[in-house]
C-alpha cells in the first residue's frame, strides 16, 4: 500500500509586543492569516502618580517590580496563545521588528508538544496583510528554504542510522 503525503503545514508569525499576525500556509492554497493581539500593558502611570516608589517609614516600596512581573506573565500568556495556534506546524518563519520572535522562539523550545521546527528567525518592519503573505510565500519557496529541508531531513535519515545500528 503506497503512503499518502499530506501537504506540509507552514506557518510565518511576524510578532511585536503588541500584536501578532500568524499566516497559515497548507500546501498550494491561499494564505490563511489570523491577528491575534497581545495584551501586554505599555508603561502605565496612574493619574496623580508622581515618584516610582513611596516612603514607609524608613522602607521603601517600589512598585516597578511588580508591574514588570505583570507584564512579563502577559507577554507569556500571549506567547502560550500563539503557540496553541501553531501546534500542528511543521515549519514556522518567525519575523518582526522587536526581540518578541527571539522570546517567542524560546517558549517554543520549551513547549514539549510542538513538534515543528523554527525554520528562521529574521528582522522585518510593519507590513500589510498583503505583503506579509507575500513575505511568508516567498520565504516557504525559496531556494534557502528547501535546502533547509533537505538538511533537516538528512540529519534525520543519520540520527535513525545511527539509532539503529
Amino acid at each position: 500500500m503506497k503512503k499518502i503525503k499530506l501537504p506540509e503545514k507552514k506557518a510565518g508569525i511576524w510578532l511585536d509586543q503588541e500584536k501578532a499576525y500568524i499566516i497559515r500556509v497548507a500546501g498550494l492554497s491561499e494564505p490563511v492569516v489570523e491577528k491575534i493581539k497581545s495584551g501586554v500593558e505599555s508603561i502605565i502611570r496612574n493619574k496623580g502618580e508622581g515618584k516610582v516608589s513611596a516612603r514607609f517609614g524608613n522602607a521603601f516600596i517600589d512598585d516597578q517590580e511588580k508591574k514588570q512581573r505583570r507584564q512579563k506573565n502577559q507577554r507569556l500568556k500571549y506567547f502560550k496563545e500563539i503557540i496553541e495556534k501553531i501546534l500542528d506546524s511543521d515549519f514556522i518563519y518567525l519575523f518582526g521588528p522587536s526581540d518578541a520572535k527571539h522570546e517567542l522562539n524560546n517558549e517554543i523550545e520549551k513547549t514539549h508538544s510542538f513538534k515543528g521546527i523554527v525554520a528562521a528567525i529574521e528582522p522585518a518592519d510593519r507590513m500589510t496583510e498583503n505583503e506579509l503573505k507575500k513575505k511568508v510565500i516567498h520565504f516557504f519557496e525559496d531556494d534557502n528554504f528547501r535546502v533547509f529541508k533537505r538538511d533537516i531531513k538528512k540529519q534525520n535519515t543519520e540520527l535513525k542510522h545511527k539509532l539503529t545500528r
